[in-house]
C-alpha cells in the first residue's frame, strides 16, 4: 500500500522553513532569517529550485511513453508591471531563466556564487557543475543550451513542487516492476482537505489488460498519482490505520463507495478465488512534514518497547517455528559464544530506546512485531533473513519516505542523526556494544512549537525502522526515486541465485558425499552479500540442517579479516602490447590516495572530493566511518562483502584435467601436467568470487578453521570509476563488477606472467566486467605452499574498449575459455558480447592467455552483427574444439540472432580473411537466439560418405539451446518457442571445411518429441518432480544432418506460455548432453503459491547427443538404477542459472571426447547437476543391460 501525504504543504515550491523577505537586498542572503535572491535560486539553498546537476526525467505514462511537456519560455519579464516592489533601476529583459551555483550555501560573497542566465536564444553550451549527474548530455563537462532549456522545462512542469516531484519520481520508479507486486494505494486527505476516512483502492494487479474494460490497474494507478489534490493536514497516524484496517479486513469499501476484496485473495478480482497465506504485506509512506500533533491514533502502548504479547507459531517456507518479540534482540544476542551472538544479532535488529509516547513509531512497531491480520491464515510468509525481518505471519512492514525532513541532530552536536543510526546498526551486527540514537523523547501528540515538530520528524524517521523497513530523508524528485528503488528492490531485489561452485578433484564425482558447495547472495537494496560454503552429502543434498534451514560450514562476511589485515592489488597502466610498462599496486590499511598512480588517482577521485589521506583506501578495504574533503560521511556498510547478482563463484582446486599429460597430446609442458594436476589437488583450493563492490574475493577453501577467510582481493580498472558512487549516502545499485570466471590451465614457457618462472604451469582466473562494464582480465592463483594467497604480481592483465585493439569489446556474460594453438600460443576465446556501441563490430576475440595481447578478432560478416540487420546483441558463448593432440584447432558460438557459427582457428586460417563459417539458422532468427555456449561430440558419420575411423574424422554433433534473458524485451509477449537443436558439421576435427559443405535447414533436421502421457512422478529424493520421456525417432544420416526438440511442451501454470528457454552452457555426460531450462513467470499473472520456494521452475534435459532422443537418464524411484526417462520437471526450480555441472570427466563439459572418439551408445557415467537451490543427480545409463551403439561403423575400442 502506497500511503501518501497530500497535505497543502505539499503544494510548496520551496522546503519547510524556507522564506524570501522582498525588501532583501540583492547583496544579501539573509535578511532578518530570510532567505535572499541569490540563495533562492541556489538548489544548494532552495532544494526544491532548479538543479543543473541532474537531469529532470520526463513524467511517463501507464504504458511507459513520456509525456509531452507543453512548457516553453514565454516573454513575460519586460513590461513595468513585472518589474519587483523593492529596486534601485531596471532594465527590460529576455526570455530568461537564472539559476545560481553557490560555495557553502554562502551567495552573498561575490566570489563563492557562479550566476547562470539562460535565454531561449541561446545556441552554445552551457557548462555542468563539477560531480554533475547528467544523463542527457553525455559524460561531458558541458550541454547544449537546447538541452539545458529542456532540462529546465522538465523541471518547471513536473518537479517545482513537492507534490510535482513525488508524482513524477513515484511514477517512474515503477516503471520497473510490472505485475510484480499487488498495489493499492490510500491518501492522507479527501480532496475537500478533511482528513481521509476510506484508501483509495485496494491492492490489485499493477498491469493493464488490453482488452478488458475495468481492469487498467496500472492506468488507475497513474490516474491517481499524478491527479493528487493538496489540500489539508498531516495526520499520519489516520492514514498509516486506514491501510492496516484494509490488510486486517475491516475496510470494506474504498473512497469511491467500491467494494473492497480481502487483500490475500488469489485474484483480487474473483470473490470466490482462495486466500494465499504466505505474501508479505507492505506500506510506503511518503510525506512532507512532521504530523499534527492531537492526530495520534492505534498507540495505546509503547510497542516499540514492548514485548510481544503473542508466541507466533508457524511454518515458513515448510519449516516449523515459534517467535515472540524481545525488544532486546533474539535470545543470545549478548551471548559471550560470537557464533551465537552474531547469528542472534543478525536475526533482527530492535530500536528501543528513548522515552516517547503516541509516536508514529509506536503505529508501525505495532503493526510489524504485534500484529496478525488474519488469524484463520496460516503464518507461513518466508522469512527474510538478509533484511533481519524473521516475521513469519500476516503483519505489515513500513518504509517511511520523509521529503526535506532532515534529522533534528544532523549538522548539530545534540539530537538525532543518520550516523547514530548507521552506527547502531553496524554495531549490532557486528556483535559489538551499541549506543542508541537520540530518539525522539515525551510525549509527541502534545505541542506546536517547531522544537515538537522536529521530534515529530525524528519519530517518522524512527518509523520506518521500527516498522521492519527503514526510513528515507529526501530533497529532490530523483531522491525520492532513489529511495522508492532501494525500498521496492529490497522486496523483490535479493536471493542466492547467481550461481555455485563445487568443490572435488576430476576424479572423485561418483558421489558428492562431503564435497563443499559454494554459493554467494545479494541484496541490491544496499549492494550487500555474502558467500557461504555448504557440506553435501552423497546425493548433494544439505548435510546439516538447522532449525529446518540448511546450516554453512562457514560465511566469508563472518571470517573477514579486520580492514588493517586486508590487501587490494590493482594494476596500473597496463597496455597488452607492451606489459612491462605496467605497475601492480597493493591497496593497504595505510595507502594515500596520493601515492596511487595517477591513473588510478584519477579514477577515484573524478568528482574531486576525496581527501588525499588513507580514507578512500581504507574505505575500499571495508573500514567505516571515512569522510570526504566536505566532511560527507561515505555510506555505512553493513557487511564487507558486496551483492553478487549474476557472478557465480569459482572453486580453484583440481576440479579439472584438461589431459594436456595424455599419450598423443603435444600441448607445451605435457611432460609436466601430471606433476601440476597432482599439486592442484594436494594444495588448499581457494575460492574466487566477483562481487558488486568492485572486487574479486581470493578467500581460503580449506575444510579447517581457515576456511572462508579473504586471503586477498583484486579490483580491476573496469571496476574502480564505480568506488565513487559506491561510497555516496545516496547510493543507488549499479553493476560494478557483475561478469564470470573461469578456472583455466595455461602452460608458461617463456616466463610471461609477472610472478616470474619459466617453463610452468599456471592456474588462472579469466573474468570479464559483465554487465558492468566492456573490460575483460586475467588473474593467476599461485600453486604455493601454505594457504596460496596470491600477491601483487598475479594481477595478469585487463583490457577494455577504449585499447585500440579492442574497441568493438561490449559486456561479456559468457564464460571464457583457454587453451593452446597449434602455433604454440596459449589463448583465451571469448565472443564479443552483447550491447555494443552504435557502429561497433560483432564476432569472436582470441587473446593471449598470460598477457591479454590480442592475437585476432574474427568479424561476424556483414548483417550478422551490430548494424541495422544484426541490432545491438552480440555473440554468446564459445565451445573450444581440441583435437587428439590437445590443441585448440577450431570454436563454436552462436549469436543473438539464431546463427550458429563454427570459427577456424588453425595457424593457416587465422590470417587477415579469418572468418566465420555459418552452420545454421534457428527458424526464428532473432526471436529464437543462441546465447548458452553449444556442447560437442565426435561425429561417427554416415556410413557411406565418411566413416569414423582411427585415420577418419567425420566431424562433430553439435548442441545448442535457444534462448536469452539480458534485459526486460527479452519477456516480452508473445514468446517465440525455443528448441535444442543438434547439427552435424561435417568439418573434419582439425581439418578443412568440406567444398560441399551448405548451411543446414529446419528441413535437414529430424524431429523429436515429449511424451506427455509418459509422464511419472518421482519417489523418495525425486519426490516433488515429474519425469518425461522423449520420442526416439530414428535419425538417417544419409539423409538428414541433425535432429531438434521443441521446448515449452511441458505445461506450468503461471508460467509465461511458450517462455521456456536455455540460458545456462550445455555440458556432455558420456553419449548424453545435459540441458537445463528455466521457464520465466508469466508478467500478466504471476507463478502463486504458498509451496513454492520463491525459484523460477526448471526442467533438465538429458538426451542422446548425436540423435536427441530418449536415455537412460534418471533414477526416478531411487533404487540406483537409471530409468528410461530423458527429462525431469522440478517445479520448486533451484537450478536456473549458474550451474555446476560434477562428473569424472577430462577437459571442459562441453567439449568433445578427448580421444577423438564418437562416445559408445552408453557409459553408465554419473553427474550431478548443482545449482543454487538443489542437486540433481544424472546419468548417462544402460538400462538393465550393459549396452552400446551397434552399426556399421568399426568398434575401434571397447565400449566399457
Amino acid at each position: 500500500m502506497f500511503v501518501l501525504d497530500n497535505s497543502g504543504s505539499m503544494d510548496y515550491e520551496v522546503q519547510d522553513g524556507y522564506a524570501v523577505d522582498d525588501n532583501c537586498p540583492q547583496s544579501g542572503w539573509n535578511c532578518g532569517t530570510k532567505y535572499g535572491w541569490y540563495a533562492m535560486r541556489s538548489s544548494s539553498v532552495n532544494t526544491q529550485y532548479y538543479n543543473p546537476a541532474i537531469t529532470y526525467a520526463a513524467r511517463v505514462n501507464a504504458d511507459r511513453s513520456k509525456q509531452i511537456n507543453s512548457t516553453t519560455f514565454v516573454d513575460n519579464q519586460s513590461s513595468n508591471n513585472s518589474k519587483p516592489q523593492h529596486v534601485t533601476g531596471w532594465t527590460a529583459g529576455a526570455k530568461k531563466f537564472t539559476y545560481v551555483l553557490c560555495k557553502s550555501d554562502i551567495c552573498s560573497i561575490e566570489a563563492n556564487r557562479t550566476v547562470r542566465i539562460i535565454q531561449s536564444s541561446d545556441t552554445g553550451t552551457v557548462p555542468l557543475p563539477t560531480g554533475h549527474k547528467r544523463t542527457d548530455c553525455g559524460s561531458t563537462t558541458e550541454c547544449t543550451a537546447a538541452l539545458e532549456r529542456q532540462n529546465i522545462a522538465n523541471w518547471y512542469e513536473w518537479y517545482r513542487s513537492r507534490a510535482l516531484a513525488v508524482s513524477t519520481a513515484l511514477g517512474l520508479a515503477m516503471q520497473s516492476y510490472d505485475n510484480k507486486f499487488r498495489v493499492g494505494y490510500v491518501q492522507y486527505n479527501n480532496s475537500d482537505g478533511t482528513k481521509a476516512t476510506r484508501v483509495v483502492s485496494g491492492v490489485n494487479y499493477f498491469k493493464d489488460e488490453a482488452a478488458a474494460t475495468g481492469r487498467k490497474w496500472k492506468t488507475e494507478f497513474y490516474k491517481w498519482i499524478y491527479g493528487i489534490n493538496p489540500r489539508g493536514g498531516t495526520p499520519s497516524h489516520n492514514a498509516l490505520v486506514l491501510a492496516a484496517n484494509y490488510y486486517a479486513g475491516s475496510a470494506t469499501t474504498s473512497i469511491t463507495s467500491a467494494a473492497l476484496s480481502s487483500p490475500w485473495k488469489n485474484d483480487p478480482n474473483d470473490v470466490a478465488s482462495g486466500e494465499l497465506s504466505c505474501r508479505r504485506a507492505y506500506a510506503i509512506v511518503l510525506s512532507d512534514g512532521a504530523w499534527n500533533p492531537g492526530t495520534t491514533e492505534g498507540t495505546d502502548a509503547r510497542y516499540t518497547a514492548g514485548t510481544g504479547s503473542i508466541n507466533y507459531d508457524g511454518t515458513p517456507s515448510g519449516n516449523a517455528t515459534k517467535f515472540q518479540y524481545d525488544p532486546k534482540g533474539a535470545a543470545g544476542y549478548d551471548s559471550a559464544d560470537l557464533a551465537q551472538k552474531l547469528r542472534a544479532r543478525n536475526l533482527y535488529i530492535p530500536y528501543i530506546g528513548g522515552s516517547s509516547s503516541n509516536g508514529f513509531a509506536d503505529l508501525t512497531a505495532r503493526y510489524f512485531w504485534h500484529t496478525d491480520f488474519s488469524g484463520a491464515l496460516a503464518n507461513n510468509v518466508p522469512t527474510m533473513e538478509g533484511q533481519h525481518n524473521p516475521t513469519f505471519w500476516q503483519n505489515m512492514t513500513t518504509f517511511t519516505i520523509g521529503w526535506g525532513l532532515t534529522p533534528s541532530g544532523e549538522g548539530r552536536s545534540t539530537g538525532l542523526n543518520w550516523s547514530q543510526i548507521d552506527k547502531y546498526n553496524n554495531d549490532w551486527l557486528a556483535g559489538n556494544p551499541v549506543t542508541s540514537p537520540q530518539w525522539a523523547t515525551g510525549d509527541l501528540n502534545t505541542g506546536a512549537a517547531n522544537a515538537d515538530d522536529a521530534r515529530r520528524v525524528d519519530d517518522f524517521i524512527r518509523a520506518g525502522f521500527t516498522g521492519g523497513g527503514r526510513a528515507y530523508s529526501v530533497y529532490s524528485g530523483d531522491d525520492v526515486r532513489r529511495a522508492l528503488d532501494n525500498a521496492l528492490s529490497s522486496m523483490v531485489g535479493s536471493g542466492n541465485d547467481a550461481g555455485v561452485a563445487v568443490s572435488g578433484n576430476s576424479n572423485e564425482f561418483q558421489t558428492l558425499e562431503g564435497q563443499y558447495k559454494y554459493t554467494t547472495e545479494y541484496q541490491t537494496a544496499d549492494n550487500s552479500g555474502d558467500i557461504k560454503a555448504f557440506e553435501l552429502d552423497a546425493n548433494g543434498g544439505y548435510r546439516t540442517i538447522e532449525a529446518g534451514k540448511p546450516k554453512p560450514a562457514w560465511s566469508a562476511n563472518a571470517r573477514m579479516p579486520a580492514a588493517d589485515k586486508r590487501t587490494i592489488f590493482a594494476l596500473s597502466n597496463y597496455d597488452p602490447n607492451t606489459p612491462a610498462t605496467a605497475l601492480r599496486t597493493s591497496l593497504t590499511h595505510g595507502t594515500k590516495l596520493s601515492n596511487l598512480p595517477t591513473d588510478l588517482q584519477a579514477l577515484l577521485n573524478a568528482d574531486k572530493q576525496q581527501a588525499s589521506d588513507e580514507s578512500v583506501v581504507r574505505y575500499m578495504l571495508g573500514q567505516d566511518p571515512q569522510k570526504d574533503i566536505d566532511g560527507t560521511v561515505y555510506r555505512l556498510r553493513k557487511q564487507p562483502i558486496g551483492a553478487s547478482v549474476n557472478s557465480p563463484p569459482v572453486f580453484v582446486g583440481g576440479r579439472f584435467d584438461m589431459g594436456y599429460g595424455a599419450a598423443l597430446s603435444s600441448v607445451d609442458g605435457k611432460d609436466s601436467y601430471a606433476a601440476y594436476k597432482a599439486l592442484k589437488t594436494t594444495q588448499p583450493p581457494t575460492i574466487f568470487a566477483a562481487t558488486n563492490n568492485g572486487k574479486v574475493h581470493v578467500l581460503n577453501a580449506a575444510r579447517n578453521e581457515a576456511g572462508g577467510t579473504e586471503l586477498a582481493a583484486f579490483m580491476p580498472k573496469g571496476a574502480m570509476a564505480a568506488q565513487i558512487d559506491l561510497a555516496n549516502p545516496n547510493f543507488r545499485f549499479r553493476y560494478t563488477l557483475d561478469g564470470p570466471l573461469v578456472e583455466q590451465d595455461v602452460y608458461d614457457k617463456n616466463g610471461l606472467a609477472p610472478a616470474g618462472g619459466k617453463t610452468t604451469w599456471r592456474q588462472l582466473v579469466l573474468g570479464t566486467g559483465g554487465r558492468a562494464g566492456p573490460f575483460m582480465y586475467g588473474l593467476e592463483s599461485p600453486l604455493n605452499a601454505a594457504n596460496r594467497a596470491p600477491t601483487q604480481n598475479h594481477f595478469l592483465w585487463e583490457v577494455n574498449n577504449k585499447h585500440a585493439d579492442y574497441l568493438d569489446l561490449a559486456h561479456v556474460t559468457n564464460n571464457p575459455v583457454a587453451g593452446q594453438l597449434d602455433d604454440s600460443t596459449w589463448v583465451m576465446l571469448t565472443g564479443s558480447g552483447h550491447y555494443a556501441e552504435t557502429g561497433k563490430k560483432t564476432g569472436m576475440y582470441v587473446t593471449e592467455a598470460l598477457t591479454g595481447k590480442l592475437k585476432k578478432f574474427i568479424q561476424l560478416p556483414a548483417g550478422f552483427g551490430n548494424d541495422a540487420a544484426g541490432g545491438n546483441r552480440g555473440l554468446g558463448g564459445v565451445v573450444a574444439v581440441r583435437d587428439t593432440t590437445r590443441k585448440i584447432v577450431a570454436a563454436y558460438a552462436g549469436d543473438a540472432n539464431g546463427n550458429l557459427w563454427r570459427f577456424d582457428l588453425r595457424s593457416a586460417k587465422l590470417g587477415a580473411t579469418a572468418k566465420g563459417q555459418l552452420l545454421f539458422t534457428t527458424p526464428g532468427g532473432k526471436a529464437q537466439p543462441i546465447y548458452a555456449a553449444p556442447a560437442w561430440q565426435v561425429h561417427p558419420g554416415d556410413g557411406s560418405t565418411c566413416t569414423y575411423s582411427a585415420t577418419s574424422s567425420c566431424g562433430a554433433i553439435v548442441v545448442v539451446g535457444t534462448g536469452i534473458l539480458l534485459d526486460e524485451e527479452d519477456l516480452a509477449t508473445p514468446a517465440t518457442k525455443q528448441a535444442i537443436y543438434g547439427i552435424w558439421d561435417q568439418t573434419p576435427i582439425g581439418g578443412d571445411a568440406k567444398v560441399t559443405s551448405r548451411k543446414i535447414e529446419l528441413s535437414d533436421l529430424v524431429e523429436q518429441t515429449v511424451d506427455k502421457a509418459s509422464a511419472k512422478a518421482g519417489t523418495l529424493i525425486e519426490r516433488d518432480k515429474n519425469f518425461y520421456q522423449v520420442s526416439s525417432n530414428a535419425v538417417d544420416w544419409k539423409a538428414k544432418k541433425g535432429w531438434l526438440l521443441n521446448l515449452a511442451a511441458i505445461p506450468y501454470s503461471g508460467a509465461m506460455e511458450d517462455g521456456e528457454r536455455v540460458v545456462g552452457d550445455l555440458a556432455n555426460l558420456g553419449s548424453s548432453v545435459i540441458v537445463s531450462s528455466f521457464l520465466p513467470e508469466n508478467k500478466n499473472l504471476g507463478i502463486e503459491s504458498c509451496t513454492a520456494t520463491g525459484s523460477l521452475p526448471n526442467i533438465i534435459y538429458v538426451l542422446d547427443a548425436l540423435t536427441g532422443k530418449n536415455k537412460n537418464s534418471f533414477d526416478i524411484d531411487a533404487n540406483g538404477s537409471f530409468d528410461s526417462y530423458s527429462i525431469v520437471s522440478i517445479p520448486a526450480g533451484g537450478l536456473t542459472r549458474g550451474n555446476t555441472t560434477s562428473r569424472d570427466m577430462v577437459g571442459q563439459p562441453n567439449e568433445g571426447n578427448p580421444k577423438g572418439e564418437p562416445n559408445v551408445n552408453c557409459t553408465n557415467e554419473v553427474g550431478f547437476v548443482t545449482g543454487p537451490g538443489k542437486t540433481q543427480k544424472v546419468g548417462d545409463g544402460c538400462g538393465m543391460s550393459r549396452t552400446w551403439r551397434r552399426s556399421w561403423r568399426q568398434v575401434v575400442s571397447p565400449p566399457f
